[in-house]
């Protein structure tokens, strides 16, 4: 007995809840369209007031633009607005120059300040080859079984491969026999 009474009140249960969310669905779906209904009026006559407003002011600008004074002020302010607009124009055109002629001035400075250093060192790397060159040359011409020393500290030397003969000359300088 009590199995089928706790079954019917499930299900009375169940139906209430049922009901109830039906009826909430109807209130909500109502209160829903009730706010759209009110929302579209309030905007249709917000849209109402706006296009009269405009419509009053669209009138008052066309009486006053009729009105001959106004219009010459209007063609005066038109003529300095296209002159404004000319010179803003000229500005543009040109004015980059007055901003970009010192920076390019700057470069060029740059530039040739650097080409005229690497024309210097390299100049000066052309003469040291020279002089390697010619001390070459110059040790290449000592004769067989003499060559050339130096000693670290700023001394130089000839060594020799066999003593040699020192003699001297009738200028009265001295000198060395090389070959026997």
């Amino acid at each position: 007995m009590d199995k089928i009474s706790m079954s019917d009140l499930t299900r009375k249960v169940s139906s209430k809840r049922e009901q109830d969310r039906e009826r909430i669905e109807k209130h909500t779906l109502s209160e829903l369209k009730r706010h759209a209904r009110s929302l579209r009026d309030g905007l249709n006559d917000e849209l109402v007031t706006t296009k009269s407003d405009i419509s009053d002011r669209l009138n008052q600008i066309t009486e006053l633009i009729e009105n001959q004074s106004l219009s010459a002020d209007l063609n005066a302010i038109m003529q300095s607005s296209n002159e404004n607009r000319q010179a803003a124009m000229n500005t543009l055109k040109w004015g980059w120059l007055k901003y970009s002629l010192p920076a390019l001035l700057v470069l060029v400075t740059i530039c040739g300040a650097s080409w005229g250093l690497m024309q210097w060192q390299s100049s000066r790397l052309i003469a040291a080859q020279q002089q390697i060159q010619q001390a070459q040359q110059t040790l290449n011409q000592l004769p067989q079984g003499v060559r050339f020393a130096g000693d670290g500290q700023g001394k130089s030397y000839l060594i020799y491969a066999k003593k040699p003969t020192i003699l001297e000359m009738q200028s009265g300088e001295w000198g060395i026999e090389l070959n026997k």
